[in-house]
């Protein structure tokens, strides 16, 4: 029986072929009732001979499956998001734990599912972030993170509800949480959640724009408690807002917060950053801050100097390259022990920036060096003279007062500690440090530089000067020396 059936299959194969042979054969035009005679024509000869046919068989092409309407798919997605929420708003409660005191003391307060809630509540905020009902998804996130212990991943879950959802039910519903966290788990907190939650009120815009805005404030964050549910919703925000023309300065908040997290990760973040929004005008602080990464937390000096180099020569005129300037001449300095490059970098700067504060700190660090790293006194002297020319006042007063403690104890240059102290008294006549500068002209005139006579002029013009100064009657004895020392000769 079975051979029987299987002949029939294949004589039916065979049957089915040769009738789309005759088909496929067929002239198109003869398939009608009325046969038309075509005239004959001797074809012409070829020595390539004909290919033979592909296949015998006239295929029917399967018809493409549709695309699926993505108006349809949203319209569907749309339908079903009430029902997505209130699952969730069941699951929320169902799988809420109450515990007594000694329960949550000896056992952990986070549920296994805890964690898939969350993500599929995210997941729901990212796909229907138009949805008015949204706002309790971020609601219910609160609220999983308050019972899991995660306060700050719930006061911004609490914060993102009010910036995106003004003037709903559920905004008063956050507002009030925020205010028992601020008095209870996030006490030391609670001024920074008041001057948010004033901000979140002045915020314009779409709800992409008032959420960004949010963002943007929330990146100025300093804890390490708060970073990861910060970068969190950068992420999620970045996902939900892919067309978002200023994603660059999200991009931003969440490297500054991955930072917080992991020195590597942060990285990671502002080479994004730096690589993808190159007209950004955050690149030049996301190099910096890359810069900074490297050279204290990482300790990758190197590439610290790559960095630093990089922002010196694509933004000479920004601000971050002037504390880039100074971070490398310091990096130099304290922390490879490069003093020649240190001094350069330094040199650089003085040349830079004319007379502005950082030089005064440059001139400062070099002369430093130079004293007591290098051992270069008389360098050290000229860096204190130039501070001493850019910047008057006390400032400068401090250079000339470092300059000549060098020239008369480290370098011995008689003649350069009387210039300097020339220049002291020059620089504020009645300051009582030029009253003894200049009584120590006579002193190293007389003493160091042997010559009396001119000594003893110099103790008299002081005593001209300063008749009544306590350093007066010193200069008399000094002159009363120096006269009978003559006339004992």
């Amino acid at each position: 029986m079975r051979k029987i059936l299987l002949a029939a299959g294949f004589g039916l194969a065979l049957t089915t072929a040769w009738a789309a042979d005759e088909v496929t054969d067929a002239d198109p035009a003869t398939t009608t009732s009325e046969t038309v005679e075509q005239p004959t024509a001797t074809p012409a000869t070829s020595d390539i001979p004909d290919a033979p046919p592909i296949a015998e068989v006239t295929l029917v092409p399967v018809a493409a499956e549709p695309e699926p309407d993505s108006a349809t798919l949203a319209a569907l997605h749309q339908r079903l998001a009430p029902r997505k929420l209130e699952l969730l708003r069941l699951a929320v409660k169902a799988t809420e734990v109450k515990k007594n005191m000694f329960a949550r003391l000896l056992t952990s307060s986070q549920n296994p599912i805890d964690a898939e809630l969350l993500a599929e509540m995210r997941r729901f905020a990212e796909r229907h972030p138009e949805l008015p009902e949204t706002a309790e998804a971020y609601l219910l996130m609160a609220q999983v993170h308050q019972r899991i212990g995660e306060y700050p991943a719930a006061a911004i879950d609490l914060l993102l509800l009010r910036a995106a959802y003004p003037g709903t039910p559920f905004e008063q519903e956050a507002i009030k949480r925020l205010q028992a966290m601020a008095g209870d788990e996030l006490k030391k907190q609670a001024d920074l959640l008041k001057s948010l939650g004033e901000k979140i009120g002045s915020l314009q815009g779409e709800r992409e724009a008032r959420t960004a805005g949010l963002l943007r404030l929330l990146g100025e964050n300093p804890e390490k408690d708060w970073a990861r549910p910060i970068a969190e919703a950068c992420d999620s925000f970045l996902s939900a807002n892919q067309g978002w023309l200023q994603e660059d300065q999200i991009e931003h908040v969440w490297a500054r917060q991955a930072a917080l997290l992991d020195a590597q990760s942060g990285i990671h973040h502002f080479d994004k950053l730096i690589a993808l929004y190159p007209e950004s005008p955050l690149h030049a602080h996301s190099l910096l801050a890359k810069a900074t990464l490297q050279r204290k937390s990482m300790h990758a000096y190197p590439q610290a100097v790559a960095s630093y180099n990089q922002l010196i020569s694509k933004f000479p005129d920004s601000a971050e390259t002037k504390q880039g300037y100074e971070a490398l001449a310091a990096m130099y300095d304290e922390d490879m022990q490069d003093y020649p490059n240190a001094i350069k970098t330094n040199e650089a700067i003085v040349a830079r920036y004319k007379d502005d504060q950082i030089v005064l700190r440059a001139l400062r660090a070099m002369a430093a060096i130079q004293q007591n790293k290098t051992r270069q006194p008389a360098q050290a002297i000229e860096s204190h003279l130039k501070l001493a020319e850019l910047f008057k006042g006390d400032e400068g007063m401090e250079a000339l007062l470092a300059a000549e403690r060098l020239a008369l104890f480290s370098t011995r240059d008689w003649a350069k500690a009387i210039d300097i102290n020339l220049r002291i008294m020059a620089l504020s006549p009645q300051h009582e440090e030029a009253v003894k500068a200049e009584y120590k002209n006579g002193e190293i005139t007389e003493e160091k530089l042997g010559d009396k006579t001119a000594a003893r002029a110099l103790y008299a013009e002081f005593l001209t000067r300063h008749p009544d100064h306590s350093l007066s009657k010193n200069a008399q004895k000094r002159i009363e020396a120096i006269d009978k020392a003559g006339a004992a000769r």
